[in-house]
């Protein structure tokens, strides 16, 4: 048991933080994708979130497509 204590302390947190981030972005881009703009947006979206990861997906959720209401 102690063994697995001593592993999960030595686990760096910014390696969690990253792994985060990059499924963050691969969810983001995957909505970019599946989101029926033309294929010219849809790139620059992706670029966006590539380049500034945060801040694009931010972007992506603020100013992309919004899904139709029911009703």
């Amino acid at each position: 048991m102690n063994a697995v204590l001593d592993a999960v302390a030595a686990i760096d947190t910014r390696w969690i933080l990253v792994g985060l981030l990059a499924a963050l972005d691969l969810w983001s881009a995957s909505l970019v994708w599946l989101s029926k703009v033309p294929r010219r947006e849809k790139v620059l979206w992706t670029g966006v979130i590539v380049a500034c990861p945060i801040v694009g997906c931010l972007f992506w959720f603020v100013l992309g497509p919004k899904p139709r209401s029911i009703g």
